[in-house]
């Protein structure tokens, strides 16, 4: 098995087993960057909107009653279940559904008017290539909204941000840089509108719970995290409980407006 399979069958592994806590995560569920993509969304009646990796589905569920209509899709089958399964207890008819790989998407090019992809990319084992296929799908002057975590340019924070992430979470490829983004979305020839970089706090035994760390990792993690220099618990805002324990951590996110040219 190539290392990009592998990848994927880590990510539907690990999302098999966790669905239902994403459906019910509060920071998935909810948040002004979710609210923000909305607004920069440019919407219209009209619309066939595409949600690539849609996880438990909250960022379809925002989209939908501004489109026409919309297909939802995720790389693993429980996962798209349980998001179909949330969409539909939440009143929205104008979706549906299908299994899909981000980097093979099964759709016909300049179908859609918009894409989105929030917090997910970083499970992707060809980031650069998913992004190639999102500008494939797109029609002429379509939209891609893409929210996801990032990691700092410099080589010391990025190192432990993705050993952070992939400790937590197993099926975690990589959080990118904002200069890899943008070489992404020059590559598939998707002009950039709007580039907002924002920060995100994680509860440290909400995040690992969701995850379904282990105790014993879970604990190695914490001294991971509690031992880490000051120039790096400074910048990821590393709070101690009372107690001592971890209490939570803030890593950067970016967000992401980028355009198809027209014909």
């Amino acid at each position: 098995m190539t290392d990009a399979a592998q990848q994927k069958s880590n990510v539907q592994d690990y999302f098999s087993r966790t669905a239902e806590s994403y459906v019910t995560s509060f920071s998935h569920k909810a948040g002004s960057d979710l609210e923000r993509l909305i607004e920069i969304g440019e919407w219209s009646p009209q619309l066939y909107a595409l949600d690539i990796a849609t996880g438990g589905g909250h960022t379809a569920l925002a989209v939908a009653p501004h489109v026409e209509k919309m297909m939802v899709t995720d790389l693993t089958p429980r996962m798209l279940e349980k998001a179909r399964d949330y969409l539909l207890a939440q009143g929205v008819t104008n979706a549906q559904f299908q299994v899909a790989d981000a980097e093979q998407l099964p759709f016909a090019s300049e179908t859609f008017d918009r894409v989105t992809c929030r917090i997910a990319p970083h499970h992707f084992p060809n980031m650069a290539q998913a992004v190639k296929e999102v500008a494939r799908v797109l029609k002429p002057g379509g939209l891609y909204l893409l929210i996801d975590c990032m990691t700092p340019s410099d080589p010391e924070l990025d190192r432990f941000n993705n050993t952070v992430e992939k400790w937590r979470d197993s099926s975690h490829g990589r959080s990118c840089t904002v200069e890899e983004w943008q070489r992404f979305f020059a590559d598939a020839a998707l002009s950039i509108e709007l580039n907002a970089l924002f920060r995100k706090a994680h509860q440290y035994d909400d995040w690992t719970a969701r995850s379904q760390l282990p105790l014993d990792e879970k604990a190695k993690l914490e001294q991971f995290i509690l031992t880490s220099s000051p120039r790096i618990q400074s910048y990821f805002e590393v709070v101690r409980k009372a107690d001592g324990h971890l209490e939570s951590f803030t890593n950067d996110f970016i967000l992401l407006k980028g355009r198809k040219s027209q014909k």
